[in-house]
């Protein structure tokens, strides 16, 4: 948005070369002032918290950020603590891995008269993998088994390209990597 601090001059007052000038020499600090306004808005909302906010979060909730993680992946470690209530049930459990995998990226199940959770993660994500299992370390009731799978492109996902396309991608790619 454009904000000039002539435009707040009636129009009169506007044509004036010393006007002009004030406007001009104080405008830069308006700026300033706008552009930590924003900010200070913007970081009060995890979803476009800047790096101070995040830190804030991050202070608040004992999360010590890696040096190689992006904006997102702190946003996605911090909605991850946020997230956890206990005590736990599956479905609570399904919603909560709904909020940080995206919908259709996971899924939680407790085989039938066992005490064994499997949960997979889907490739699209595929780096949430370590903040899920982490999750699921302090959220998961001691008497579970908890296995952690991540899901790969299968045979059928695959068969939709031609073989040409697929030519294109490394093995790995193909099996570790969402392909469009």
């Amino acid at each position: 948005m454009e904000r000039k601090l002539i435009d707040y001059l009636p129009y009169a007052m506007r044509d004036f070369k010393e006007y002009e000038g004030i406007m001009e020499s104080e405008q830069p600090e308006f700026d300033q002032a706008w552009n930590n306004a924003d900010d200070l808005l913007n970081n009060q909302f995890i979803s476009t918290a800047g790096n101070v906010g995040l830190s804030r979060w991050e202070k608040i909730l004992e999360i010590t950020p890696k040096g190689t993680d992006s904006l997102e992946d702190r946003r996605f470690r911090i909605l991850t603590r946020i997230n956890e209530e206990l005590p736990y049930t599956l479905p609570q459990l399904r919603n909560i891995l709904e909020t940080l995998c995206g919908p259709g990226n996971y899924s939680a199940d407790v085989a039938e008269g066992t005490y064994h959770l499997i949960v997979k993660i889907g490739l699209a994500a595929k780096n949430n993998f370590t903040d899920v299992e982490s999750l699921l370390n302090r959220v998961v009731p001691q008497n579970l088994i908890v296995t952690l799978l991540q899901l790969y492109n299968t045979h059928a996902e695959l068969g939709r390209f031609t073989h040409s396309q697929l030519a294109a991608h490394t093995h790995d790619q193909l099996r570790n990597e969402v392909l469009n």
